[in-house]
């Protein structure tokens, strides 16, 4: 299953990441740590809940596809 990426698209597309599904789970986005763009496209580190996980956004303009890559999670037992 492709990663689904939830954005808010105002003037371009994509904005801001609000949410992402990543192996059959939802994540919200908490803070964008860092934008870049490069001529490919558009990427985003992101923090993300639960689990206060961080994850690797790009999307690829020509191919108008997401891709994600999991950088860690520090979940807790609580």
């Amino acid at each position: 299953m492709n990663p689904i990426v939830e954005c808010y698209a105002g003037s371009t597309y994509p904005e801001s990441p609000r949410a992402l599904t990543w192996q059959e789970q939802r994540f919200r986005v908490e803070e964008i740590i860092q934008r870049r763009r490069e001529p490919a496209g558009v990427g985003f580190l992101v923090r993300c809940s639960p689990g206060d996980c961080l994850f690797d956004l790009f999307y690829l303009i020509e191919e108008d596809q997401w891709q994600v890559q999991p950088k860690g999670c520090m979940i807790t037992d609580e």
